[in-house]
């Protein structure tokens, strides 16, 4: 009860100021659940920069809530790099980011409404997305901190002196100069009328100081100045390398004098600070994702204390492109902070402050931060490779299979550039059969280079769920046996590929600099060959296209034709549309197959040579070639497996040597290409040739959408005879005897289950 107790007290007191009424933001109240939403900052640009957003939610009784809480945005990313996220409460309380970039979302622009959903609660927060680049507000948990040097807490003199009718004013342009430095600011007498408020000029002012000097060296302690036309005399005072104190100012005119004071502060230490809002690595600018992050840097002296009033200078080394908000001028609490924004390149971006007053000088006071990487930030389609440690999977050596047997299968994600993502990254998998962990977070860079594993997604796929794999209709050149009493579908070697799709949120594919009158500057440009996708299918009858109970997922697409449009659903597959979209959902398919001992039906699944009995002759090799596949014209999984030949009689001998297989299926391989593809008038696509981005495009491909890009295509091919294949040497005796007639046995050993045996006989001379 002490949390809500707590926000009451505060709601009174609030009210008992103010004299309004408190209440929830659409969370509940009273004895409901109660959640809020929270971005901070509320005000980001469209260019990268990202807010942080914080749910609490309460229970009913006052306890902290607990559960899931879904995150949905229109615009933008949240996160994990899709517009839907699910936050598990931790204490009542979670935390994600949102981004939005103009330039991959154009509904990136104004109020973008975010709704977060707990327990049949829902709560709405604004974040205002500018086109500008601009600061944010520090109080509210921005990042930009501080002000250039013009406002750092200057002197006002306060209210003007009254001489006759004059109204006069002295002021200082700091509050502070740094000791034993270079430091200087303006120190200006204004002079007006006292009933017209017109400034007077021509007035001369006489300046004196007790401490520092109206010239870079110490020694002149008096000046005189004229006001101008605007009433102002103004003159520098430096510090002059002295040490700290008060500088007592008098400035004097006719009619009287004016008096004020100035610390000459000395600093000991300039250091970085930590902070929870400080991320540890960014994404590159054109990733969209965690571009920007605030850094924090503190003053204190000799005591400790904290100095407020000191300007620093930012400048950032170690990442091409990377920069920083230039100038900041520290708090009450001695803290000023900039914002670190990403470019285009990856590395370490350093920030070094400076206190503005010592650069140039022999004892220049600054600080470096440890550096924050730069990484790659949006998944690419043209870097995302999916793939599986084993392919061929012995599931059918069981009764009845599947075998349980498990595999793992990565996805590795890159951007356009070729960088590994090193931000976290969700991935989604889906199997047409069997079963598969999901979703998984790809490795984020944890140090300041990617290792081996960044920004790969890894998962494990098991046989042991849904069985068997869909049946599919033979295709042309593929080996087959027809339908019988036995098996009234017939089988060929796809019936038991089972496909998997692995699907992330990220880009399209482009060739850069590619087309006609292609520009090279890092981005899709209209006339550039791009890669056209989809939307994410199990494509389990492998036609490249949708079918009634195949798997697919509706995504929100902009048109292209008309891209002002919101972006929407459909509730239908969709191919590839001509546009290309910067913030989609990338994925590929990857083909597992399941696969049983090798086959005793010798009509359909052995190849041998013809007419044994084979004749061998003294001192003569015939070599033997062979094909033997399981039912479904595949080869046996390689884990435990093995083919051994052996002879009956004396003379001669017998051995094998099995191929490697250039078919790893051993009944069909598959070619994952990028080709050609044109839109016909019935809204199909006609393909071409592989992609050739050193081509022209064709004309009108700097209007979307285009008739004629690249797609992803998946070609199979097929072996005319399928299985593990290898070559049995007979081997003649050394010397002359009597013919004696042999048994050859080909046996095929596994660990799964039995080991078949076939015979055929050789006449060794």
């Amino acid at each position: 009860m002490q949390r809500s107790l707590f926000r009451a007290g505060a709601c009174l007191a609030l009210a008992l100021v103010i004299g309004a009424a408190c209440g929830g933001d659409g969370g509940g109240g009273g004895n409901e659940d109660s959640l809020t939403l929270t971005p901070r900052p509320r005000d980001i640009n469209g260019q990268g920069q990202s807010t942080t957003l914080t749910v609490v939610a309460e229970s009913a009784d006052g306890t902290a809530g607990t559960g899931e809480v879904t995150l949905t945005a229109p615009a933008g990313l949240l996160g994990n790099g899709t517009k839907e996220e699910v936050l598990t409460l931790e204490d009542g309380e979670a935390t994600t980011t949102f981004t939005c970039a103009k330039s991959f979302d154009p509904k990136c622009a104004g109020a973008v409404r975010i709704t977060a959903e707990w327990k049949g609660v829902s709560v709405t927060s604004t974040v205002n997305v500018s086109a500008t680049d601009g600061g944010t507000n520090p109080g509210d948990g921005g990042t930009d901190g501080g002000t250039d040097g013009g406002t750092d807490g200057g002197t006002d003199g306060g209210p003007p002196t009254q001489f006759g009718d004059l109204n006069v004013t002295l002021s200082t342009g700091k509050s502070l100069l740094i000791a034993n430095t270079g430091d200087q600011t303006p120190v200006s007498v204004t002079v007006t009328n006292k009933t017209t408020s017109a400034p007077v000029p021509g007035k001369q002012i006489s300046f004196t100081t007790n401490r520092g000097s109206f010239a870079p060296a110490e020694g002149t302690t008096s000046i005189t100045a004229t006001t101008n036309t605007s009433g102002t005399a103004s003159v520098p005072l430096y510090a002059a390398n002295m040490g700290p104190g008060t500088a007592e100012i008098t400035a004097t005119l006719a009619e009287g004098s004016l008096k004020t004071s100035l610390t000459f502060t000395a600093i000991s230490t300039v250091s970085y600070i930590t902070d929870k809002t400080t991320k540890a690595l960014i994404g590159i600018e054109s990733s969209g994702r965690d571009t920007t992050t605030p850094l924090y840097f503190k003053i204190t002296d000799a005591a400790q204390k904290p100095v407020p009033g000191v300007e620093l200078s930012f400048t950032v080394s170690g990442a091409a492109e990377a920069n920083a908000t230039d100038k900041a001028v520290t708090n009450a609490e001695g803290i000023a902070s900039t914002t670190l924004r990403a470019g285009n390149t990856v590395g370490v971006a350093i920030v070094k402050a400076t206190v503005s007053a010592t650069i140039g000088s022999s004892r220049e006071l600054s600080v470096s931060h440890p550096g924050t990487p730069i990484v790659g930030g949006k998944p690419s389609d043209r870097g995302l490779v999916v793939d599986c440690v084993r392919k061929n999977l012995g599931a059918l050596h069981a009764t009845p299979p599947p075998r349980s047997l498990n595999t793992n299968c990565t996805a590795a994600l890159s951007d356009r550039f070729g960088n590994p993502v090193g931000l976290a990254t969700t991935v989604q998998w889906y199997p047409e059969a069997g079963k598969i962990n999901s979703p998984v977070d790809s490795k984020p860079q944890t140090g300041s280079a990617p290792s081996a594993d960044t920004g790969v997604a890894t998962t494990i796929f098991s046989t042991s769920g849904t069985f068997p794999p869909y049946a599919v209709t033979p295709m042309t050149g593929e080996l087959h046996v027809g339908a019988d009493l036995d098996d009234p579908q017939g089988r060929n070697a796809r019936d038991m590929a089972v496909t998997v799709i692995a699907v992330v949120g990220g880009e399209e594919d482009f060739y850069d600099g590619s087309g006609t009158n292609g520009i090279l500057n890092g981005k899709w440009d209209p006339g550039e060959w791009f890669v056209d996708l989809g939307e994410p299918l199990v494509d389990r009858n492998d036609n490249g296209k949708w079918d009634p109970g195949e798997f697919f997922i509706d995504t929100e697409r902009i048109d292209c034709a008309n891209p002002s449009a919101p972006a929407t659903k459909n509730g239908v597959w969709d191919g590839p549309n001509g546009c290309w979209d910067s913030n989609t959902q990338i994925w590929r398919p990857i083909h597992i197959v399941y696969t049983g001992p090798l086959s005793l039906d010798t009509a359909n699944h052995l190849w041998l040579p013809a007419s044994p009995p084979y004749a061998v002759g003294v001192n003569q090799t015939v070599p033997i070639r062979f094909n033997w596949s399981d039912d479904y014209f595949n080869r046996m999984s390689s884990d435990g497996a093995g083919l051994v030949v052996k002879k009956s009689g004396s003379r001669g001998s017998v051995n094998i040597q099995s191929d490697a297989n250039a078919f790893a299926y051993g009944g069909f391989e598959i070619a994952y290409e990028s080709r050609e593809a044109t839109t016909q008038a019935d809204g199909s696509l006609l393909l071409g040739e592989i992609c050739n981005s050193g081509k022209p495009t064709p004309p009108g491909s700097g209007s979307s959408p285009v008739k004629t890009r690249c797609v992803r295509h998946n070609r199979f091919s097929f072996p005319e005879k399928g299985g593990n294949s290898g070559t049995i040497n007979l081997v003649g005796a050394t010397t002359s005897g009597s013919a004696m007639q042999s048994i050859i046995d080909l046996q095929a050993n596994h660990t799964f289950s039995s080991s078949p045996v076939i015979q055929f006989q050789a006449v060794f001379q």
